[in-house]
């Protein structure tokens, strides 16, 4: 098995989860014992009524807890397996464990509405910031309810150009044998160090085509694949929910899947899970030793 350094794999995994993460509930009971099998025949629709059905069918809950989680982080280079584990409060924080061999805690991030912390146990470290760090560091214009969204399989808008309400934006709706599309593409400019990074494939252009596109599930009108592909370069993401089940008499993914490319380079998580709580008791808790050293 191939090993990242532990710092190294430490941040991807917690970039990769605090962004792109699974939620169930607390007893596997499939339906019929089955995955679901779509229906080819999708019925036609109007986008307004296609929106207002993926508001209608929203997972409904306070909180969220899943004691264990199993993962997988594949790169170009091997592969590694750990837990993890997942508390949110909706609307107020998201916790995320990463454990190793013999459930030890390697790190801890804390997601709240204005803020991004993390500890590094392993290393002995520690990083506290806000939600502009994902874009210092990305690119990426993420906020605590993206995050919250991707995390509970919740149709949303990347927050490309601030635009906080999921349904303003004009979509180009399409219907194919087995889900319904919606899509989007919007320019982008560039910052400096992603001018400079991708130089050769941006010929000194200073924005770039984001195609964003979303499947949605004709039966539980919840997204089945999202896509954020720059047009002009291989460059992006793609999240998968599989395999749709019953918990409880609510319908969620029992598998998700997240590839980012970025050219040449792959990565993917696959996050699996037996058992997850739903409007139970959960509680924030990021202690920091002293000792620590702090990330800038």
């Amino acid at each position: 098995m191939y090993y990242l350094s532990n710092s190294m794999r430490i941040y991807y995994i917690l970039f990769l989860i605090s962004c792109l993460s699974v939620v169930s509930c607390r007893t596997t009971k499939d339906i019929a014992t089955k995955e679901r099998v779509i229906e080819k025949d999708v019925p036609s629709i109007s986008e307004n009524k296609l929106l207002k059905n993926i508001d209608n069918h929203e997972l409904e809950y306070n909180t969220l807890f899943a004691k264990r989680i199993d993962a997988s982080l594949s790169t170009d280079k091997g592969n590694n397996n750990f837990g993890v584990a997942l508390r949110i409060q909706r609307d107020s924080f998201i916790q995320i464990s990463v454990m190793g061999p013999l459930n030890i805690e390697l790190a801890r991030v804390l997601l709240t509405n204005d803020s991004v912390k993390f500890v590094d146990r392993h290393n002995k470290k520690y990083f506290i910031g806000n939600y502009d760090y994902f874009y210092d560091k990305f690119d990426i214009r993420m906020d605590y309810n993206n995050i919250q969204s991707i995390l509970t399989n919740t149709f949303f808008n990347f927050n490309i150009n601030d635009v906080k309400d999921k349904h303003k934006r004009a979509y180009k709706f399409n219907r194919t044998d087995e889900v319904y599309e919606l899509s989007t593409v919007e320019e982008k400019a560039l910052n400096r160090k992603i001018k400079k990074l991708h130089k050769k494939i941006r010929k000194n252009k200073d924005f770039i085509l984001i195609l964003q596109k979303i499947s949605i599930d004709p039966q539980s009108f919840r997204p089945m694949k999202m896509l954020v592909k720059d047009l002009e370069g291989d460059i992006g993401v793609n999240l998968n929910y599989e395999m749709f089940r019953d918990f409880s008499g609510k319908t969620f993914p029992k598998k998700m899947s997240f590839d980012l490319f970025l050219e040449s380079s792959r990565m993917n998580v696959i996050l699996e899970f037996d058992k997850i709580e739903f409007d139970v008791a959960v509680k924030s808790n990021l202690i920091i030793s002293s000792k620590y050293k702090r990330i800038e």
